[in-house]
């Protein structure tokens, strides 16, 4: 419900006829709107917490081209559901996050949870690739790459035409961390003028 129709949709009695149980059996766990927006929050963080681990266990001792894959399968994992459904709530839950602290608080821990996961695929590629660890260069890579699936998660979530596949996902990954790599080094290295003389 909260999916198709966003919290302003919501009621507690919508809910007890979707639910199929009595009127008022809802309002009864949840007095206020708010607690209710609050409820379901705390069930989607439930969700995203168990999804996660259960997804990711392995990743702290995987490469960085297996993380990947997972980032991947999960990704596209959104246009089915019941994932689609929850990434719809959980999108239009986000907006109203920012003036609900308690939301905030459970997304935010989701986030930082994904965040460390994305890290740890950038750190595995440098590895995998015998690189040398930036860590400016890294946080910048993770950063960007968030920016990445987030967008894709929500494009995939709003019946997005494209059409991705796992290598497609993977391939993009991997442009995306070389492209900021080279900007970054590009900021490193003296620029040079008009005349080829480097920049002082």
């Amino acid at each position: 419900m909260l999916a198709d129709e966003g919290p302003r949709g919501l009621s507690h009695l919508k809910v007890d006829r979707q639910a199929g149980v009595p009127d008022g059996t809802t309002s009864f766990y949840y007095r206020t709107r708010a607690a209710l927006l609050q409820g379901i929050a705390d069930q989607l963080v439930r969700y995203d917490a168990e999804v996660f681990t259960e997804v990711f266990k392995d990743a702290p001792n995987s490469s960085g081209r297996v993380i990947a894959g997972m980032l991947a399968d999960q990704l596209l994992a959104v246009r089915s559901e019941p994932q689609l459904s929850w990434t719809r709530a959980r999108l239009e839950l986000t907006m109203s996050a920012r003036r609900d602290p308690g939301v905030a608080s459970g997304f935010r821990q989701i986030s930082e949870s994904y965040r460390a996961l994305v890290e740890r695929l950038v750190l595995a590629l440098h590895h995998d690739n015998g690189l040398d660890v930036d860590h400016a260069l890294c946080d910048e890579q993770t950063s960007v790459l968030m920016a990445y699936l987030s967008g894709q998660t929500f494009a995939l979530s709003n019946d997005s035409p494209e059409v991705l596949t796992r290598q497609d996902i993977e391939r993009q990954i991997r442009a995306v961390l070389v492209g900021v790599a080279v900007e970054h080094a590009a900021r490193q290295t003296p620029s040079s003028d008009s005349s080829g003389v480097r920049a002082k």
